[in-house]
């Protein structure tokens, strides 16, 4: 059992837009459940990925790639538009949980389980994150060839890349490109 704190919404929908990856081995890595469970767990969900099955797997895929879509918007409007398809098509009504534990907060799909509870959830948790913070924060990793997604949560907001090797990676690319120009 993961001792984890549960996880943040918006991190479960970065950590499934981010299970395609061409950097990564497989490059999808939604071709079985064991990556999308032991993601969760390690976020402090693994109910959350424990209640879907393999049929959910085309469905789950879909939503990733619109997910994807809403950091690559590039506008608060534009992302919007996106996250009002998901939630109309996930019929996703945000509740007030009763359960008086911590403060209160929207909560997406309460009494939903498995993938039903993902379509109503994550992109619950975009839109609340748009509705307060724009788009400005939503990114896309600036090194090539790689294409995960990140929240910025910098202090300055100039995050550019997704993970410190990208970071590396970039850089020492970008001193070998000098080191030619020379």
């Amino acid at each position: 059992m993961s001792t984890a704190r549960p996880g943040d919404d918006l991190d479960l929908a970065v950590a499934l837009v981010n299970s395609a990856c061409p950097l990564a081995e497989p490059a999808d890595r939604l071709d079985g459940l064991d990556h999308l469970r032991r993601t969760f767990a390690d976020l402090g969900e693994p109910a959350l990925a424990a209640d879907t099955s393999p049929d959910d797997l085309p469905s789950l895929r879909l939503l990733r790639d619109r997910l994807r879509g809403v950091f690559a918007a590039g506008s608060t409007a534009g992302a919007a538009r996106l996250l009002n398809g998901l939630l109309r098509e996930s019929n996703a009504v945000p509740q007030l949980p009763t359960d008086g534990e911590g403060p209160l907060r929207l909560d997406w799909g309460a009494d939903r389980r498995g993938y039903p509870a993902l379509a109503a959830r994550l992109p619950g948790a975009l839109a609340a994150y748009v509705a307060e913070h724009g788009v400005q924060r939503l990114g896309s990793c600036a090194a090539a060839p790689c294409s995960c997604v990140f929240v910025d949560r910098t202090r300055p907001g100039n995050r550019r890349f997704c993970c410190d090797q990208c970071t590396d990676r970039a850089a020492a690319s970008a001193y070998r490109g000098r080191r030619r120009a020379r």
